[in-house]
C-alpha cells in the first residue's frame, strides 16, 4: 500500500492525489454555489490548472512517469491493473473489469500449469 493512502481524499486515484491542490480542491466544492455565468470560467480555470501541474510534473520537475508506479517498485501485472480500475467504474464497465480479471487469472493458471 502507497504510504500516502492513509492521507488521501476518498474518491481521489494515485494521479489525482499527485495532482492535487487544496486551493483547487477548495474551488471546486464551490463551482456548483457560483452564478452559472462563473461556474463555466472556473472549472476552465481550475482544468487549465490540473493541466499545467500535470505537464510540470511529468517535465522532470518534482515527478517522473516511473513515479507512478503502484505499490513499490514491482512491475503490476493486468489484474492489479483492473483491480486498482474498479473502484472507479460503473456497473457495465464493473462487469466488463471482473471478465476481464477472470480471463487474465484463467491465462495465468494455464501457463503456470503447461
Amino acid at each position: 500500500m502507497n504510504p500516502d493512502d492513509n492521507n488521501r481524499e476518498p474518491g481521489l486515484t494515485t494521479f489525482d492525489y499527485q495532482l492535487s491542490d487544496p486551493r483547487l480542491q477548495m474551488l471546486k466544492a464551490a463551482i456548483p454555489y457560483l452564478p452559472l455565468s462563473q461556474q463555466r470560467i472556473v472549472s476552465l480555470l481550475v482544468r487549465f490548472q490540473e493541466l499545467r501541474h500535470t505537464a510540470d510534473l511529468f517535465s522532470g520537475g518534482e515527478l517522473t512517469a516511473m513515479g507512478l508506479q503502484p505499490e513499490g517498485s514491482h512491475v503490476a501485472s493486468p489484474v492489479e491493473m483492473l483491480q486498482a480500475m474498479k473502484p472507479y467504474a460503473g456497473p457495465k464497465e464493473r462487469d466488463m473489469i471482473e471478465m476481464l480479471e477472470n480471463i487474465q487469472i484463467m491465462w495465468q493458471t494455464m501457463q503456470a500449469a503447461g
